[in-house]
């Protein structure tokens, strides 16, 4: 990927002399305490640009452009510092550790994170009485919501200070019981990290492509040119951070002419039937996406703008057609979770000799009471993994028996939770797909469609109003971020119990940051008074419930959306058994998959680019070009994180909006 550079010179070597093997490969207690030192920080940054600023939302791509941004700020140190003590400075796997465990933090305190807890949690004592809602509040356990007065009145007016006893104590136990149960999902989720990283990784080679950044920066090898030394790297960044820094200062300045990369909607010249039931028609021209697009095969790329438009059509269609009658017609979303579980079903298929064994293994254990102990080279045994699997789905099946939550209801949400979130970790390990929303596609939305919400008591309601916090969407899910981890400490021969034990560190004080992050600012600025997304998702969730209690919304059994989402896995398996039996087959089943929801309406027009860019580089170059190409696009991910994050930062800083580089 990187051209030979020039030897290293004697200093050089004895520098890296100084280091011992051991050293430069382990996850070190300091690496770990300064991940936990910089995460309420990092968290703190998160909710105020997505909660309360409007952008830009670094959570909702991918590769978390802020935590890209620390890792560069950490390189630059790491430089400084080597020339004064070489011995003591950062190695590649301490920066490693740093940025995963700033990546979960991301994850957690996303917009589609545990930050709509800390709305649901008081938002029925605040907003009950107006809507009504008094007759079913009671479904909510006491010991997960906040209902003193006071401290909720506070909570959404602000202009105080959340370091009052009267404010933090109706918020222990409720935001206690929380960071339990996001640990011990969590943990279930690494565990199925755990099993599936051997068969994915080691046997189907699995490329992880969105670790290739990070990896890149901190690589201190002297086999090949440092990333920081390539000039095509250098080239890329260039344009991306020209681009950012333009359009930051002609933010400020309006009189400056933008360089239009952000949304362009086209929706209001499409005022005629059948085009008019669009509800937009977005272009954009990020060069992040660009860059992380170029990584992507070409199948996946042409695969994901092509079923864009085969998406959008079925709305044309259905509009010009008179089809639009029927509710919810065409039933995307339901097509969508149906494609989901295609491709769950799919991957248990194609793995299907490992995980029996492991399933085998474990049930033998289990009846003759051993305890695995062979060492495989990964975070934990087999055996330890699926039994943290079975224990930790057994203590959320007990936290929700808790709540009053049915067991069939709870059994069924996690099991579709964790195949779905699965399926997400293998988006971005197989093929580093830029986004991946599937907005509105949980259990919670797709189980009262086919039964009708005739079925569930109201406790079972409330459960999935709280799990709006854990299935609104997947942009920002923490398992795969989990694998990737463990994956790095996998290629480059890191410790991977530590690994695994930073991320479970990092799991539970992301969430104690979280509620701490939005309730600070939430006591200052006030939830309902100037953030710009303080309320809105909790308002979702509980209006969803509402209707469900009110019976105006499934109230009985929906066999169209039932049959939209086995059409959905339908046409997932097919395409799926097509490109086993075709290798030239050039439609891809995770590209049907991903344009069925919202975050590929802003990504259509990059990813076409680099679907462009790519087949050119390698038509008329083969792969040598693409691999001096390679750097290019590394480096316009790495200038749009970097210039990006900057305005980011002085958003913060400044207290005010500044130039939102993706997402706006």
């Amino acid at each position: 990927m990187m051209k030979p550079r020039a030897a290293p010179s004697p200093g050089d070597m004895a520098a890296e002399a100084t280091v011992s093997s051991s050293q430069r490969h382990a996850v070190s207690a300091r690496a770990i305490g300064i991940g936990l030192a910089l995460i309420p920080l990092n968290v703190f940054w998160v909710i105020r640009l997505e909660r309360v600023m409007f952008g830009p939302y670094p959570s909702t791509i991918s590769l978390f452009a802020n935590v890209v941004f620390l890792l560069f700020i950490l390189n630059g140190i790491n430089a400084l510092w080597r020339r004064v003590s070489p011995k003591s400075c950062f190695t590649q796997a301490e920066q490693l550790t740093i940025y995963t465990m700033l990546a979960v933090s991301t994850a957690i305190s996303g917009l589609d994170g545990a930050a709509i807890l800390s709305q649901i949690m008081p938002h029925g004592t605040w907003f009950g009485a107006a809507n009504h809602w008094g007759s079913w509040l009671d479904a909510f356990p006491s010991w997960l919501v906040v209902r003193d007065p006071e401290a909720v009145r506070a909570h959404y007016l602000g202009s105080t200070s959340f370091y009052h006893w009267q404010y933090i104590r109706p918020w222990l136990i409720p935001c206690f019981c929380w960071t339990l149960f996001i640990t011990v999902l969590l943990f279930v989720a690494n565990c199925i990290n755990v099993l599936v990283r051997p068969q994915w990784a080691d046997r189907e080679k699995l490329s992880f492509p969105i670790i290739w950044l990070p990896m890149e920066m901190t690589d201190p090898s002297r086999e090949r040119t440092s990333f920081y030394r390539n000039r095509v790297m250098w080239a890329g960044f260039a344009i991306a951070a020209a681009i950012s820094l333009w359009n930051g200062i002609g933010f400020m300045y309006p009189s400056l002419p933008a360089i239009q990369v952000g949304v362009t909607d086209f929706r209001p010249m499409l005022n005629t039937k059948p085009w008019s039931a669009l509800d937009w028609a977005p272009i954009t021209f990020y060069p992040i996406v660009i860059g992380l697009g170029f990584l992507l095969p070409l199948e996946l790329l042409f695969s994901c703008w092509i079923f864009y438009f085969y998406w959008r059509g079925q709305i044309v269609l259905t509009s010009a057609m008179g089809w639009d009658t029927t509710p919810d017609f065409p039933f995307q979303p339901e097509q969508g979770f149906g494609s989901l579980m295609g491709l769950f079903l799919f991957y248990l298929y194609t793995g299907r000799k490992t995980y029996a064994r492991i399933a085998r293994n474990l049930f033998s254990a289990l009846k003759n009471r051993e305890v695995g102990t062979e060492d495989t080279g990964e975070a934990l045994t087999e055996r330890q993994a699926a039994t943290g699997v079975l224990i930790g789905f057994l203590l959320l099946i007990g936290f929700c028996s808790a709540a009053h939550v049915a067991l069939w209801v709870s059994v069924s949400f996690f099991l579709i939770y964790l195949a779905s979130i699965s399926v997400v970790t293998r988006i971005r390990a197989e093929l580093g797909a830029p986004v991946h929303d599937f907005h509105f596609m949980g259990p919670d939305a797709m189980i009262p469609r086919v039964f009708s919400s005739a079925v569930l008591k109201p406790a079972d309601m409330a459960f999935y109003t709280f799990s709006f916090a854990l299935t609104r969407a997947h942009r920002s899910d923490a398992m795969p971020v989990g694998l990737e981890g463990l994956q790095m400490a996998k290629q480059k021969g890191m410790e991977p119990r530590r690994m695994f034990a930073a991320i479970t560190a990092a799991t539970a004080l992301s969430a104690i940051a979280t509620f701490w992050a939005f309730e600070h600012q939430a006591y200052s600025l006030g939830a309902a008074a100037k953030f710009n997304q303080g309320t809105g998702h909790a308002q979702q969730a509980m209006v969803r419930m509402a209707s469900w209690m009110g019976g105006s919304l499934h109230a009985t059994p929906n066999k169209q959306a039932a049959g939209a989402m086995g059409f959905g896995l339908a046409v997932t398996l097919l395409l799926a058994a097509c490109r086993l039996q075709f290798n030239a087959f050039p439609l891809h089943p995770l590209g049907f998959a991903l344009s069925s929801s919202w975050a590929i309406g802003i990504c259509w027009m990059p990813l076409l680019i680099a679907w462009v860019l790519k087949a050119l580089t390698m038509r008329f170059g083969g792969l040598t070009a693409y691999r001096r190409a390679v750097p290019f696009f590394l480096g316009m991910v790495l200038g749009d994180c970097v210039l990006g994050s900057i305005w980011a930062l002085l958003s913060l800083l400044l207290n005010t909006r500044t130039y939102n580089f993706f997402g706006q």
